[in-house]
């Protein structure tokens, strides 16, 4: 929670575009409820064949009327957050331009052209996703997970629903390792990424020395070296973050694994 503090200055500034954002992305996840709900109760009047069709075309059209709302409801929090999100890398890309621009030549002499082009592109846009899968992931899992349990214990049963929930601090705490993992295979794929910008930068500026000394192909072989050691760098990035959807899949089969025993 961290980076949200750290973020809170844009937050505030525009503290009306989220809530608008999140208020329809609240009730976007509690509409996802009706569909489900309105299936059940058909498949429970036609198993108990006291429907009419009448009855059966009123929840067709609720069904269908759900869908409606869920799309508008989508369209207006996707547009809210989105839209922030797009004007935090805006404002962010903005402002490190002007600081780079005032800092003099001891700044550049201290952090070389890599590291700097590391936090102009990659940094931003890992801020950026903060300010919108970030918020989205959040507010999802509350509402979605506060409101299924409730209507569990409403509509189903309550017991039910504690034996339900059994798993899901396996799921936290998978998630937490895993997340570790992923911050620091990052931090290594960044670090990567600065070096492979370094290492352009030193060819492509000394690139007349090298053919003065005829050192071409070997500075040709250190960068197809380098390449490909920052690409398997970034595999592990992706091997952990392709970890944690079967993570959330297994844990949410054992629920309905046992569910259904119980």
């Amino acid at each position: 929670m961290g980076i949200f503090s750290k973020l809170g200055w844009f937050f505030k500034q525009e503290k009306k575009r989220y809530i608008i954002g999140i208020t329809f992305l609240a009730l976007t996840s509690l509409a996802n409820l009706i569909p489900p709900r309105v299936l059940g109760l058909m498949a429970y009047q036609l198993d108990k064949g006291h429907v009419s069709w009448s009855e059966y075309a009123a929840l067709i059209i609720a069904v269908l009327a759900a869908a409606f709302t869920l799309y508008i409801l989508s369209y207006f929090w996707r547009k809210q957050i989105w839209g922030g999100a797009a004007e935090l890398e805006r404002q962010m890309r903005s402002k490190l331009f002007d600081h780079f621009m005032i800092m003099d030549r001891t700044f550049y002499q201290r952090h070389r052209t890599g590291d700097l082009m590391a936090h102009a592109t990659n940094d931003v846009s890992a801020i950026q996703n903060v300010a919108g899968d970030g918020v989205l992931t959040l507010v999802d899992s509350l509402v979605i997970g506060l409101s299924t349990m409730v209507a569990m214990i409403i509509f189903v049963d309550w017991r039910l629903t504690i034996v339900a929930l059994l798993p899901l601090p396996f799921l936290a705490l998978g998630a937490w390792k895993l997340g570790d993992h992923l911050h620091d295979a990052f931090d290594k794929s960044q670090a990567a990424f600065s070096r492979l910008n370094n290492k352009t930068q030193e060819s492509i500026t000394g690139i007349k020395v090298l053919k003065t000394f005829g050192q071409g192909k070997e500075d040709t072989a250190a960068f197809d070296k380098m390449v490909d050691d920052t690409i398997k760098i970034n595999k592990k990035v992706f091997v952990w973050d392709s970890l944690f959807d079967p993570l959330g899949t297994a844990i949410i089969g054992a629920t309905y694994a046992i569910t259904i025993i119980y």
